[in-house]
């Protein structure tokens, strides 16, 4: 055991032992700090001006000078800029949707069945589409956007594909919508998706005109056909007359 105590080296005692603090702590009336802790919270202390319903209301005047913040100018804005113009350009139908809180495992699945039936779901701030349709017929939706807002971008004939995708997420709440350029309500879109599509209508409307032209002609050929009918009655009798008068004679 001695050999093996001059081989390795011997721990040497620590110098700091814990102790444990036998008084109670008195939180109500604490110890005051230090000098330099002290200091230290002097220096850090915040200095808060006077509230503003003491100050009189001639300090509170502006003069009616508002305080105009220089727009720096950024190239990445004016790329989303031009990308969103170019969404409103070629889309037929753009829905615009109102967020409520919803995480990404929720959107997804959302997003991945739009795409899928050819229609795109936007992120955009208000700035970038203010940017986009600053001075275009598309100036007026504006209105609708207060921060960051989904927009749908797609093609009308798919508007029941997209409120039958948007049933799985309640939290996309659509406000409105531009179809073939004319402003809609949500009402108005959801009449808009029932309608039948358009070679329907066509079909319908061809046999609208088809019943209407065959109708027209029965009723031209109507008077024709009672005259020929008359007629054909009218030389039945003369030869069943004539028929009779033979036999009487003979």
């Amino acid at each position: 055991m001695s050999s093996l105590k001059k081989i390795l080296l011997e721990p040497r005692a620590c110098l700091v032992t814990a102790k444990r603090f036998r008084g109670k702590i008195n939180i109500q009336r604490p110890r005051l700090p230090h000098f330099e802790r002290q200091l230290l919270l002097d220096l850090s202390k915040p200095k808060y001006g006077p509230p503003k319903y003491t100050l009189p209301d001639f300090l509170l005047c502006d003069r009616g000078e508002k305080k105009n913040k220089t727009e720096i100018d950024n190239p990445f804005e004016r790329i989303l800029a031009r990308e969103c113009l170019e969404w409103f350009n070629t889309s037929k139908m753009i829905v615009f949707l109102h967020v409520n809180p919803i995480t990404m495992e929720d959107k997804t699945p959302v997003y991945a069945a739009l795409n899928k039936n050819k229609m795109y779901l936007r992120t955009y701030g208000k700035k970038i589409v203010s940017l986009a349709t600053k001075g275009t017929r598309y100036e007026v939706v504006n209105e609708l956007f207060t921060s960051h807002q989904n927009i749908i971008f797609g093609q009308p004939e798919n508007a029941a594909k997209m409120f039958k995708i948007l049933k799985k997420a309640p939290q996309l709440v659509v406000m409105a919508g531009v179809v073939q350029d004319r402003l809609l309500s949500k009402n108005e879109l959801l009449e808009f998706s029932q309608l039948p599509t358009l070679d329907l209508a066509r079909s319908k409307l061809c046999q609208v005109l088809d019943s209407a032209g065959s109708g027209l002609v029965s009723q031209l050929n109507r008077s024709q056909q009672i005259l020929v009918s008359h007629l054909d009655k009218h030389v039945e009798q003369q030869n069943s007359s004539i028929e009779k008068n033979e036999n009487q004679e003979s």
